[in-house]
């Protein structure tokens, strides 16, 4: 039968029997790491109520107006780096960027 083991002793068990053994040899260790997970959920939702996070969620960034214009960002330099292509590493030499260009 498919759903029978055979013990150690040669009789054949079921499975429910074979899982009803294994939980009577770790009954203390199931329950303590059933109660631990039960107060770990607890204590993980109480912090999120705590935490209301849609208070200053903004899902896209205000409108600019029709008047106003982009600002470009501030004239600073990138330092030289590498960057990794498929062909492999090359080096970006410094350079300048932002400012205005009109």
């Amino acid at each position: 039968m498919p759903n029978q083991t055979t013990s150690e002793d040669g009789e054949s068990t079921s499975v429910a029997d074979t899982v009803k053994n294994l939980f009577k040899k770790n009954k203390k260790i199931i329950i303590g790491g059933s109660a631990a997970l039960v107060v770990a959920a607890s204590v993980f939702i109480s912090l999120a109520k705590e935490q209301d996070v849609t208070e200053d969620f903004v899902p896209f960034p205000a409108p600019v107006a029709g008047d106003q214009k982009r600002q470009s960002p501030s004239l600073h330099t990138v330092r030289e780096h590498q960057r990794r292509t498929k062909d492999g590493t090359i080096t970006i030499p410094p350079y300048v960027r932002g400012g205005s260009t009109a």
